[in-house]
């Protein structure tokens, strides 16, 4: 299950208050490794402490969270950290954690979130993969002129589960452009924690104030080539979420230019199971225009697969747009490790999707019905 090597902190890479990169010797072999350490499981780390680390992910050569882990310090005691809590994450693992969820009581949002229901119409952008949140935050920073939405994200725990692993996450933060970011099911450190994803939803609008919401998992994602065997079926969980609560699902579509697997080349097999299998209230799906013909005839087959009757909207976004939108960006964006020129309709079906998903909040702000804000601002 679990590969464990002893090893000793060289240098500290990187520190925050809630996480620390690390480089690393192995003791067995001697080979020098990067690691990531969270400080409020046993205290900050110093070059020499030696320290036990999960090695399994490196071993397995996987891409997202191929990196050592520390699990354990030798030779000093843990430094321990205040409960502030009720609310178990990581439950019955030795790593199980008490934090203050947005619901319980005690909490300032107790009695809201016992009173709220309604998500009032608020649009909220969907992703599969993590690396969606930066491309839609920065298209919507740069839509926004002087009137700047208040962007939440809502990270559920189909991937990493610390939310300061994500490095953009701490990046969007800091510029400003994320208003807070909650961490739900077992997922744990955003500036909220809730118990699932209904509440977060509703902490988000009510909380927090969100003009905006964009709900994915955190880095990485489980998949097996199986139909159904992907942790990314949730974003049809997170549509039927949506709609129960009264708010606009707008599902970003993963259609990709280029990719080694068949089953993700155009419409991505995944995008095609969570539409027309799991998702069963309706979404609004944008599609970018001048689609390759192949592409043209998936979304056909997709529209007559899918039960569900959803919105499917053309939107036209040329490919330099979408680079003038993500320059704004200081961080190098990358998904299944291509960049924005190695893969151009990926991203530019996200922009697209951030875009049409900004133009309903702000036809909506102006008194307008969803389809009027959905056409007029195109």
């Amino acid at each position: 299950m679990v590969i464990w090597e002893k090893g000793r902190v060289l240098q500290i890479l990187e520190e925050e208050p809630h996480i620390q990169w690390l480089t690393v010797r192995e003791e067995r072999s001697g080979e020098r490794k990067k690691a990531v350490h969270y400080p409020g499981f046993f205290g900050g780390l110093d070059p020499g402490d030696q320290v036990w680390l999960n090695t399994t992910a490196v071993r397995l050569q996987l891409g997202t969270g191929g990196v050592h882990f520390v699990a354990g310090r030798i030779g000093k005691d843990p430094a321990p950290a205040p409960v502030k809590g009720h609310m178990m994450k990581l439950r019955y693992t030795p790593w199980q954690v008490a934090l203050p969820t947005g619901e319980e009581p005690g909490s300032p949002w107790h009695q809201t979130l016992q009173k709220k229901r309604s998500l009032e119409q608020t649009p909220v952008c969907i992703g599969e993969l993590h690396s969606m949140l930066p491309i839609a935050a920065t298209v919507w920073r740069s839509l926004s002129e002087d009137q700047y939405p208040r962007v939440v994200y809502v990270m559920t725990d189909g991937g990493a589960l610390p939310a300061p692993f994500s490095r953009h996450v701490r990046r969007l933060t800091s510029l400003g452009w994320l208003a807070g970011t909650i961490t739900c099911g077992h997922a744990f450190g955003g500036d909220m924690e809730a118990v699932n994803l209904y509440s977060a939803l509703l902490l988000a609008r009510h909380a927090l104030n969100a003009d905006l919401i964009f709900v994915s998992m955190g880095p990485g994602i489980a998949g097996t080539g199986t139909p159904y065997g992907f942790s990314g079926v949730e974003q049809g969980q997170a549509i039927n979420a949506v709609h129960s609560l009264q708010g606009i699902p707008v599902a970003v579509p993963r259609i990709q230019g280029k990719d080694v697997r068949e089953r993700h080349q155009g419409i991505s097999h995944h995008t095609e199971t969570v539409l027309c299998s799991v998702a069963l209230a309706p979404a609004i799906i944008p599609l970018p225009s001048r689609l390759p013909e192949p592409i043209q005839d998936q979304v056909k087959q997709l529209k007559r697969n899918c039960l569900t009757t959803h919105h499917w909207v053309e939107v036209s976004i040329t490919d330099q747009k979408v680079e003038e939108w993500l320059n704004a960006y200081p961080e190098t964006i990358q998904t299944m490790g291509r960049k924005w020129k190695e893969d151009p309709l990926f991203f530019r079906t996200i922009s697209v999707s951030a875009y049409l998903t900004f133009q309903l909040w702000r036809g909506i702000q102006n008194g307008r019905s969803v389809d009027r804000a959905i056409h007029e601002g195109l």
